[in-house]
């Protein structure tokens, strides 16, 4: 009799479930997981360190200079602390900040400079086309933020931060508060 007692208690209870109860599950379960993988990956993207800022026009973002990029890096700075400043550099020791000059409205012939401390780049002549130059950081690495100055007579030149400076306080001095994320360029 307990035999027949439970088999007929299972079909009832297979009877009693809804149809589709065991795919609506699968379907919360699936669900679930992929937020929760999202959310992971999400982090993981969040921490890692893609140099990708959003850039402030307040405070705007800079960047240093790739390891590939030295060379051509070295041509943009002052000749008598370009060694330095290159083999630092290069051991991974203080990077370099990488920025660009761009016409904008400046006159072509007008001249930039920039003070990053107490580091005075060459003066750099406004042409038609994009220039990359480097200077170094204007406090210590570690530091993240600084303000870099623009000098010269190119009013309406570009410079490249994130997001970039229209020079608009030339002829004159332009004062940018900067920041930057402190990490190991190597």
């Amino acid at each position: 009799m307990s035999e027949s007692t439970s088999k007929d208690n299972a079909p009832a209870a297979a009877q009693a479930a809804p149809v589709g109860t065991g795919s609506r599950r699968a379907a919360i379960v699936a669900a679930t997981g992929a937020l929760v993988m999202l959310g992971a990956i999400g982090w993981v993207l969040k921490s890692a360190d893609l140099g990708i800022a959003s850039g402030d026009p307040a405070q705007p973002t800079v960047s240093f200079v790739a390891q590939g990029d030295l060379s051509a890096a070295a041509t943009t700075l002052l000749p008598s602390a370009a060694g330095a400043l290159i083999e630092d550099a290069q051991r991974c020791r203080v990077p370099l900040i990488t920025m660009s000059i761009e016409r904008g409205s400046a006159p072509l012939g007008s001249i930039v400079r920039i003070r990053s401390g107490n580091y005075v780049s060459p003066y750099f002549s406004i042409t038609d086309s994009l220039q990359r130059v480097a200077v170094p950081y204007p406090t210590p690495y570690g530091s993240g933020s600084g303000i870099i100055t623009v000098e010269g007579n190119a009013k309406g030149a570009i410079v490249g931060f994130n997001p970039t400076q229209t020079m608009v306080d030339l002829p004159g001095a332009k004062s940018i508060p900067v920041v930057w994320r402190a990490v190991n360029p190597c």
